[in-house]
């Protein structure tokens, strides 16, 4: 039998098979044997040379432990990167969270000034209603100024119960953003933990480093050992790297502007980060997991504090918009009340000008009466004559000679006696009636002296209110200051 041998390997691959010549003088076996074991041991060489080839595409290099942890160190550095990302996310609404509860304090603390205002008017009104009761019987009937006082205490009381209810809620929203708050600090201290060697500033979170890529079925591929078929080297794919490429291009582009002006601008300050970047380059947080860098319960945290944000903001608009219309119903009831005073006293002074001159025609009245009374009364003496009879001339006795001589005839008797009686009750009844009219106009004059009075005594008790009104409309006192 014919044995085909092995010639000597070449450099590129196994050793071309020989010819074995057949054995003429041996045993036949013996031949035999020699070329099975030929044989085998060409295939164990070929199979050897075929592992040898998969384990130099296949099998770890030596400097597996460096890859090993450049991988390692990798996937570490994405993940703080992420957490880098959440802690900005964190630090973002933190601030926000501190800016909204200084301007809720500073609405808060509005709120309250409103409200001591709205409590200082309640006691202007309370003390102007307390000094109208002063005023005299007869001037004590309800007017519009006592109803515009009573609606004027009406509104205030009411805003004075919105005012304490707008309060109430910033309280309540003051605790939920401060238990919010310390909420967010100790997840942005327990985020932080894993920070200490990345930077923490925002240019840093511009980008997203993160090692692990996604592979064509859409899933992250896992660590694997570098080896001479595939190195893991793709760590940032094109599109990453192209827009890094551009972005520096830009900048440098920029940066060589005619008459150095970025330069000017970085020097002056005004050229910064947010300058070359932009407002809108903001770090993207990670999904949702429950052992990632973005965990539920910060999310959760996070939405919790952005509703805050939002029900605080409407709150400080509804705040704004009710002392707004706080301050609008307190001057226009302020001034209300007011005009309503001023018109009452205006009207008190024209009745006090009017029994003026009504005193001055009464008492010009009571002097014409009182003249007319002595000259009646003279014109009954004159009429009556003198008290004794031996006072009468001759030529006013009723039996004087000519008389005497002209009623010796029957039929001329002369009326004198009683006209002159009929004339006396004449008199008698025209002085009694002028001594009643000037009973009356004593009385009228009394009555109109006591109106004088009494509406002198309104009108300064309404000027006295008036110029308390004014001089505390300013609310530049403390309510001490009126005890």
């Amino acid at each position: 039998m014919e044995v085909i041998a092995s010639k000597p390997a070449t450099a590129t691959g196994l050793r071309t098979p020989m010819r074995l010549g057949t054995a003429s003088v041996g045993p036949r076996n013996w031949h035999d044997d020699t070329a099975k074991t030929i044989r085998l041991n060409a295939e164990i060489i070929k199979k050897s040379e075929k592992e040898k080839e998969y384990g130099r595409q296949h099998d770890p290099l030596p400097l597996l432990r460096d890859s090993l942890s450049d991988q390692s160190n990798t996937v570490a550095l994405g993940y703080m990167r992420e957490v880098r990302a959440v802690a900005f996310k964190f630090r973002e609404v933190l601030l926000a969270v501190n800016e909204e509860l200084k301007m809720v304090i500073r609405t808060k603390e509005q709120l309250e000034r409103t409200l001591d205002y709205v409590r200082k008017d309640i006691h202007i009104n309370k003390k102007s209603i307390e000094i109208r009761t002063q005023r005299p019987k007869r001037e004590k009937d309800s007017d519009k100024a006592d109803n515009l006082l009573d609606v004027e205490r009406q509104v205030l009381n009411q805003c004075k119960k919105d005012t304490e209810e707008k309060i109430g809620e910033c309280r309540r929203t003051l605790m939920m953003l401060n238990h919010s708050r310390k909420r967010l600090a100790a997840l942005l201290q327990e985020r932080s933990q894993v920070l200490d060697l990345v930077c923490h500033s925002k240019g840093s979170t511009k980008f997203d480093y993160r090692a692990r890529l996604p592979s064509p079925s859409g899933r992250v591929e896992t660590m694997r050992p570098m080896t001479h078929a595939g190195t893991n080297s793709a760590r940032y794919d094109d599109s990453m790297i192209n827009d890094i490429l551009a972005r520096t291009s830009g900048l440098k582009d920029e940066a060589k502007g005619t008459n150095g002006l970025i330069r000017d601008q970085m020097k002056s300050g005004v050229y910064t980060a947010r300058t070359l970047y932009g407002t809108g380059d903001r770090p993207s947080t990670p999904p949702v997991n429950p052992l990632g860098p973005y965990t539920p319960e910060c999310a959760t945290s996070l939405d919790e504090a952005m509703e805050l944000i939002k029900s605080a903001r409407q709150l400080r608009s509804d705040s704004a918009l009710s002392m707004e219309d706080t301050d609008m119903k307190q001057k226009k009831w302020h001034h209300s009340v007011n005009d309503g005073l001023t018109q009452r006293l205006a009207e008190t002074v024209t009745l006090l000008q009017h029994l003026n001159m009504g005193e001055a025609e009464n008492r010009n009245a009571l002097n014409r009466a009182t003249r007319h009374y002595h000259m009646t009364d003279m014109s009954r003496g004159y009429n009556l004559g003198p008290d004794s009879y031996r006072d009468l001339r001759t030529h006013e006795h009723l039996d004087r000679p000519i008389m005497k001589f002209f009623q010796r005839h029957p039929g001329t008797n002369f009326p004198d006696a009683a006209d002159l009686i009929k004339a006396n009750n004449l008199l008698e009844t025209s002085l009694a009636k002028t001594n009643k009219n000037i009973a009356l106009l004593h009385l009228s004059q009394m009555r109109m002296k006591d109106d004088e009075k009494d509406k002198r005594a309104a009108a300064d008790i309404d000027a006295s209110i008036l110029r308390f009104r004014k001089k505390r409309h300013d609310h530049r006192w403390t309510m001490e200051e009126c005890k």
